[in-house]
């Protein structure tokens, strides 16, 4: 028994010198995989087009890569990077490796990395599986956000012109048809050209963009001219209106 765990180890040993390849400590060499196109799982199941990437402490002139021990090709230059396709291979659970040659001759051996390749079909379903949720829980966050703004301002009643107000995290806006200037909340869903809103003050909708602080006390002040304008203009047919109804009551005294 001795001579045969003797014998064993001489044996190793003389494959190891043989093919010169050295198990190399973790920071010696090193192996990942990126994703470049396609679907990863985030639990080790992958599917479309990767790249396995060498990097190490030691100069190498060639990099084999491995899927299974059996070579997929080399890379000589830096980056040591080489791309696959999952569909090339039977789904199931790989081992992911690669042998470094430095320049002094040795070969490092990198650790393995055990991923499962999964069908396209696979890859179609479980995509489905995040996304279905996702795009049902974004739609209602964008009916809501829609709604509940509409809903306070309808609760919160038209500010009086001329009033300073304090817009918010989200800013202030100018309505595109009555001019005057409101807070923008900040539920509203975001459509990259503005937030989509409702006038408080008309009641019309569109995509509104944040002012400056600046112009949005100008329309402030805009909205109290134009009140002021719209009072004085009003006052002189009040008055008309009052004396014809005096006139006319002159009428029926005499009778």
């Amino acid at each position: 028994m001795k001579l045969f765990l003797k014998s064993s180890t001489i044996l190793a040993i003389i494959f190891l010198i043989s093919f010169g390849i050295v198990y190399a400590q973790e920071d010696e060499i090193t192996i990942q995989l990126s994703r470049d196109f396609g679907y990863a799982s985030g639990t080790g199941k992958i599917q479309g087009l990767f790249s396995m990437k060498v990097t190490s402490s030691k100069q190498l002139t060639e990099v084999i890569f491995y899927i299974d021990s059996e070579s997929i090709g080399k890379d000589t230059t830096e980056p040591f990077k080489l791309q696959f396709n999952t569909d090339d291979f039977s789904p199931g659970v790989h081992s992911l490796s690669a042998i470094g040659q430095t320049v002094d001759g040795n070969k490092l051996l990198t650790r393995e990395v055990k991923t499962e390749f999964i069908s396209a079909e696979d890859s179609k379903k479980a995509t489905m599986t995040l996304i279905v949720p996702i795009l049902g829980l974004s739609l209602i966050a964008i009916i809501l956000s829609a709604v509940i703004p509409a809903f306070l301002s309808k609760k919160k009643g038209t500010m009086a012109p001329g009033t300073q107000r304090n817009y918010g995290a989200a800013g202030g806006t100018i309505c595109s048809r009555c001019k005057r200037p409101f807070s923008r909340h900040a539920f509203s869903p975001n459509l990259l050209l503005g937030k989509l809103e409702r006038c408080p003050h008309c009641g019309k909708w569109g995509i509104f963009r944040a002012f400056p602080i600046d112009l949005l006390r100008k329309a402030e002040e805009s909205e109290l001219d134009v009140n002021n304008a719209k009072s004085a203009s009003k006052k002189p047919a009040d008055e008309e209106e009052k004396l014809r109804s005096e006139l006319d009551d002159t009428k029926f005294q005499g009778m």
